[in-house]
């Protein structure tokens, strides 16, 4: 089963930003679904479908349930992101997976979500951001690689630094502590200094709730 596609994305309020503690209160971050940290992929349709956005490329018999995650995650951005905003003042900027480009298990989803959702469109999807190595996968990691760790590991591809437009989204699947998007946020900023930076995610992590969008 596939979570509804809500009618409008959701933003990270005064609410629920101390839920991710590498955000600062002013950071502009939306999303679309929730995701419920601890809990099994039948637990809900949100976690059924990051665990199958999740499915490593060389798991290839289990390919399609991650083409399938892919499909709806463009076809819900698609619905909720403006085509006029997204052709004339966003330029959206996929964070890589967790390993570098050249290791078996290179995972360019979201670039993928991107492409497909906004196909037939006139988008700047930019890849700019690379890691210089692999790294353990958070969710799969007992101890998940800090914030200056990962600072020193992930850089902007210098060919891909064409004038972006005025607003600049960032997009990943899932918000848990916000440290992806912070150091994102924190590379891009230096670069580009005035340019507005915002988040786009599919899903926000929760934890204790018995919620199961």
């Amino acid at each position: 089963m596939l979570p509804r596609i809500p009618e409008k994305l959701w933003k990270v309020d005064d609410s629920t930003v101390g839920d991710h503690f590498c955000l600062a209160a002013d950071d502009q971050c939306y999303y679309i679904w929730e995701y419920t940290a601890n809990k099994r992929f039948d637990f809900s349709p949100t976690n059924q479908l990051i665990v199958n956005l999740k499915i490593k490329p060389r798991e290839t018999n289990r390919a399609y349930f991650k083409k399938q995650a892919i499909d709806h995650a463009a076809q819900a951005l698609r619905s909720l992101v403006e085509q006029e905003a997204a052709e004339r003042y966003l330029t959206f900027v996929p964070v890589p997976g967790s390993k570098a480009f050249g290791h078996p298990d290179f995972d360019d989803r979201m670039l993928k979500v991107l492409n497909q959702a906004f196909q037939g469109w006139e988008t700047d999807i930019r890849p700019m951001l690379e890691l210089s190595e692999s790294m353990p996968a958070d969710h799969e990691a007992k101890d998940r690689i800090a914030t200056e760790d990962l600072s020193n590991m992930m850089r902007l591809n210098e060919h891909l630094l064409a004038a972006p437009r005025s607003i600049i989204v960032i997009v990943d699947d899932v918000l848990n502590s916000g440290k992806h998007f912070n150091v994102a946020k924190t590379l891009i900023s230096r670069q580009f200094q005035d340019k507005e930076i915002r988040g786009l995610f599919l899903a926000r992590c929760i934890r204790n709730s018995t919620s199961a969008q």
